[in-house]
């Protein structure tokens, strides 16, 4: 039986735009939902190869498989020293984070009831970004309160203020060096 990705992927906007609605509390499931739409419209190395997403955290850079590393270069952003300790194979943890926090788009979402799918994804489209971490610049996002919020002054545009405020630094190409 062949898997219809597509599907996969409206399912779990329903499943958002269900839980929008109820004005559901639970963290935890909205993060489910969103990474798991993010997989199903990602594809490719995004799941395994039964079809279900692939998580990434917590990822010793000298133990990566060729699908963990080929995910990570496909993320939105990748620090500098992440990208680096990719392509030393260095003995350094990433992680994957989400740039506008879960707590945010969570925030940002319920302030809408109404909308239906296609506004959810579009609203996705726009704030959900996954960075590509080393866990020292994933402890120093904690350090200045910044874990799981966004800064004071975000303008609600720059996804990636978080990363900015701490100083983490984009890589300017994900080709090895």
């Amino acid at each position: 039986m062949k898997v219809n990705l597509d599907k996969l992927r409206e399912s779990y906007l329903r499943y958002l735009k269900i839980y929008i609605e109820l004005q559901n509390p639970d963290g935890k499931l909205i993060r489910t939902f969103l990474d798991s739409w993010f997989a199903y419209k990602m594809k490719g190395n995004f799941l395994t190869k039964n079809n279900i997403p692939r998580w990434f955290n917590k990822l010793n850079t000298n133990k990566l498989s060729d699908a963990e590393k080929d995910c990570l270069l496909k993320m939105n952003f990748i620090s500098k020293n992440a990208l680096e300790a990719i392509n030393h194979k260095s003995d350094t943890y990433l992680m994957k984070d989400h740039s506008v926090p879960v707590k945010i788009i969570h925030k940002l979402l319920q302030s809408d009831l109404s909308r239906s799918e296609k506004n959810i994804e579009e609203f996705l489209n726009k704030y959900y970004r996954l960075g590509v971490l080393t866990k020292a610049e994933d402890i120093r996002l904690n350090d200045i309160k910044l874990k799981s919020d966004m800064p004071q002054d975000w303008d609600g545009n720059d996804v990636f203020a978080r990363y900015k405020k701490a100083g983490i630094v984009r890589a300017t190409s994900t080709m090895p060096f």
